[in-house]
C-alpha cells in the first residue's frame, strides 16, 4: 500500500520525554517528506506549543497541515494561516464551568492562538513555560469576546469523570469531551475529533482515507486510529487504544516509535 499521509499525535507518541523530537524520528520524517508523504502533527496542544517542532522538522512553508486543539484549529503549513476553525459559545459552557469550579478543578480556555486561565497558578506557569506561550487571565469565561476552540479541564480523574457526565447531561447536543491523559479532559464543539478532522484534512489534500496512517497513544487518538487506512498504537499506548489498532509498534515514544513506523510502512 502506498501511504500518502501520516497523522501523528505528539505527547506520548512523537515526542521523547514530552519535550523533544529525537534525531532518529527527525531523520525518518524528513525521508518520508522527501518521498512525497505529508507528515501531519495532530495534537490537543495549541499551535503555540507546536510551531517550534514544525521548525525543527523543516515543515513550515511546505505543503500540508497541522491539526491543533484536537481539531478545533487547523493551520496551513505554507503560511501557518488558520484554515479550519471549530468553536463553541462560552454561554453553552458556563454551567459546566460552575460545576467544575465546585469540584476545585482547573480550567484552561483556547481561542485560536489565545490561551486563557482563571488564575496564574503554578500549574499554569509551568504549562506556559513548556508550551512557550503567555496566558490571559480571565476570571469569568462569559467575559471573553469570542468563542472557544477548546477547553481543557485538569485535576483528579474521578472528579473529571463527574464533569464528563455533567457535560453529557447539560450540553450533549453542543459539546463533546474526552481524555487526552489521566489528568486532562478536553472539551470541544460537538462532532470535533481527531478522526473527523483527519478525514476532512486528507480530503483537502486529495488523499483517500485508505492511503492514510494514523498513530497515537490515548483516548483522544482513538477516532483517527479507527478511521485511518492503517491505525497504529505505539507500545506505550493505553490498553483500549491498542485493542482497536491495526498495528502496535514494538517501540514506545521514548524509543523512536515514529521512525519504526516510517521505516516499516513508508521507506
Amino acid at each position: 500500500m502506498g501511504y500518502k499521509m501520516i497523522f501523528s499525535d505528539m505527547d506520548g507518541t512523537l515526542l521523547k520525554n514530552d519535550i523533544e523530537v529525537s534525531e532518529k524520528n527527525k531523520k525518518a520524517i524528513q525521508k518520508a517528506v522527501e518521498k512525497g508523504v505529508q507528515f501531519v502533527i495532530c495534537t490537543g496542544r495549541g499551535v503555540f506549543g507546536v510551531e517550534r517542532y514544525l521548525e525543527q522538522l523543516n515543515l513550515i512553508g511546505k505543503e500540508g497541515y497541522v491539526i491543533c486543539q484536537n481539531g478545533g484549529a487547523v493551520y496551513d503549513l505554507k503560511d501557518m494561516s488558520l484554515t479550519i476553525r471549530e468553536s463553541f459559545s462560552p454561554k453553552v459552557f458556563a454551567p459546566i464551568v460552575h460545576y467544575a469550579r465546585e469540584l476545585d478543578l482547573e480550567l484552561y480556555y483556547y481561542d485560536d492562538r489565545i490561551f486563557m486561565a482563571e488564575t496564574e497558578s503554578e500549574r499554569v506557569k509551568k504549562y506556559c513555560e513548556v508550551m512557550g506561550n503567555s496566558v490571559k487571565i480571565m476570571a469569568d469565561p462569559l467575559s471573553h469576546d469570542g468563542e472557544f476552540t477548546k477547553c481543557l479541564i485538569t485535576g483528579d480523574k474521578q472528579k473529571l469523570l463527574m464533569v464528563q457526565k455533567k457535560v453529557k447531561e447539560l450540553a450533549n447536543d453542543e459539546l463533546d469531551c474526552f481524555f487526552s491523559s489521566k489528568i486532562f479532559m478536553e472539551v470541544v464543539k460537538k462532532g470535533v475529533s481527531k478522526g473527523n478532522i483527519m478525514e476532512e484534512t486528507a480530503k483537502k489534500a486529495g488523499v483517500p482515507i485508505h492511503a492514510v496512517i494514523a498513530v497515537g497513544d490515548s483516548d483522544n487518538d482513538v477516532s483517527m486510529i479507527k478511521k485511518a487506512g492503517l491505525g497504529i498504537a505505539v507500545a506505550n499506548a493505553e490498553p483500549e487504544v491498542k485493542e482497536i489498532a491495526d498495528f502496535v509498534t514494538e517501540n514506545g515514544c521514548e524509543q523512536d516509535a515514529i521512525a519504526e513506523i516510517i521505516e516499516k510502512f513508508i521507506l
